[in-house]
């Protein structure tokens, strides 16, 4: 063997072990966590199930099905896996839903549940291509009820500051007489009495059972504690608190007339000490599911809020900007300790985009955006995102004469008939209404029936409207 070959042959052994240990490494191993969830039965599960599915299928699938698919041409493989340590989000129940010979929308997940979308693909990488064939992107999807996000505007508040705003809420036209019977108990409670874990449980429950109609009778979604808010959901009535703005921690100097200290053992005293092993719980959560990187799916149906009427969607209005805000406050580099700082990108979505004609999108959009606010926008501009989606789109766009003009219409199933109807839904307001024009929106949202795909659909992306673009914004 000459010095030459010698040299080629410890070359290529290198290569071999570089690949090897790459291959191994953290360098061709990448993992985007990507927690999902919406407000007010925005259509999380079916987003999930759909998300799942065209990553699934998406590589052998034509380009048009699902066109915004990095790694397309490099994908290899691609399986679906358990998350270590998270209930497995139903996906093959779900889907098997949507691809029935009858299909109907899948049932709602609740609590945490999780699905890894694990793809082998080609690595395109500069320097890693030279030595390694391959990379695996794995992309865990986390999905958990949004009253859970509810809770993320509280880590930025005083045990007193988020009283003095759920007593206000409390005490608004929308609330005031479902707010009633926990107020006038809650009137005759002394701050400064003994601790008394029974009454504490009493009114504690009477405050739940608030919250529990806000969401029930009048589809309000901006209820604190989320967790409180969710029937199926077993509170410990040792751990209920509720608002009281007259309590606060520290002496008694420089308080203003009517609050009390909250004294060892008193009754203000215990609902410092729940509502800080509240947000410990809230701060444990976030940790847990974003990691040391996370991307939040936040979905928002905002077409049946404009359907409710003017409390609902200021209702909904009101939570998106809390959630945003609090978003926005701790990502301050003061406060990067926070679980919740480490999250990279936040996709607004305004989802049921199939309930409008396509000419309206751009108008969902902007109703998201006069929601949200430029401010935030523009401070958040590189990890920030709306989008008008439908994960499963159940409609047809198409064109009618009405009067001689050509008019956009929607050509589907509405829900609980059997017959496709043509249906003119008319014209989304691209700002928020005024209080005076509520009366005059000229719109007709309807629910349609999931389409009947069937099983040729079980090999490529069911069909969408932006689907792809969230994967893309997320990624990028």
């Amino acid at each position: 063997m000459t010095p030459l070959s010698r040299l080629k042959t410890a070359a290529g052994s290198t290569l071999e072990g570089i690949a090897a240990a790459l291959d191994a490494s953290p360098l061709t191993h990448r993992r985007h966590r990507i927690a999902v969830t919406g407000l007010q039965r925005s259509g999380k599960t079916v987003f999930i199930t759909a998300f799942a599915h065209a990553l699934l299928t998406a590589a052998r699938a034509p380009m048009a099905a699902f066109p915004f698919f990095p790694w397309r041409e490099h994908v290899q493989h691609v399986e679906l896996l358990d998350i270590p340590g998270v209930p497995r989000f139903p996906f093959e129940e779900r889907l098997d839903q949507l691809l029935a010979e009858k299909p109907t929308w899948p049932a709602p997940t609740t609590g945490l549940s999780g699905l890894r979308v694990r793809i082998r693909h080609g690595d395109v990488g500069l320097l890693r291509s030279v030595v390694s064939s391959s990379a695996t992107t794995d992309l865990d999807l986390i999905d958990y009820p949004g009253e859970w996000l509810l809770d993320l505007p509280m880590l930025t508040q005083s045990f007193r500051e988020w009283s003095l705003q759920m007593e206000e809420l409390a005490n608004s036209a929308g609330r005031l007489d479902l707010a009633t019977p926990w107020l006038d108990a809650v009137r005759s409670l002394d701050p400064a009495a003994p601790e008394n874990p029974a009454e504490l449980a009493r009114i504690g429950g009477l405050y739940r059972d608030y919250l529990l109609r806000c969401r029930q009778e009048r589809s309000l979604c901006f209820v604190q504690p989320g967790r409180f808010a969710l029937a199926d959901e077993t509170v410990d009535p040792a751990a209920l608190f509720f608002p009281l703005s007259t309590v606060r921690s520290g002496m008694r100097s420089g308080m203003r007339p009517g609050m009390f200290p909250a004294g060892r053992g008193t009754m203000g005293a215990a609902l410092l000490q729940r509502h800080a092993a509240y947000l410990k719980r809230v701060r444990q959560f976030y940790g847990d599911v974003f990691g040391r990187l996370g991307k939040q799916v936040l979905l928002v149906d905002l077409l049946s809020a404009l359907q409710q009427g003017h409390v609902a969607f200021a209702d909904l209005g009101l939570a998106i900007r809390s959630i945003s805000d609090a978003f926005e406050e701790l990502r301050h580099p003061l406060l990067r300790m926070l679980p919740i700082a480490r999250v990279d990108r936040l996709a607004l979505a305004a989802t049921k985009a199939d309930h409008v004609t396509a000419d309206q999108h751009a108008n969902l959009v902007n109703l998201l955006r006069d929601i949200v606010g430029e401010p935030f926008l523009l401070a958040t501009a590189r990890q920030s995102g709306l989008m008008a989606v439908a994960s499963v789109k159940a409609t047809t766009d198409l064109k009618l004469k009405v009067n001689g003009l050509a008019t956009p219409f929607l050509r589907g199933i509405p829900a609980g008939r059997d017959e496709v109807l043509d249906i003119q839904p008319g014209v989304i307001p691209g700002t928020i209404p005024a209080a005076d024009q509520w009366d005059e929106l000229g719109f007709n949202i309807r629910r349609f029936e999931p389409p009947r795909l069937g099983a040729a659909f079980r090999d490529r992306p069911l069909p969408h409207v932006n689907l792809d673009k969230v994967l893309q914004f997320l990624l990028a």
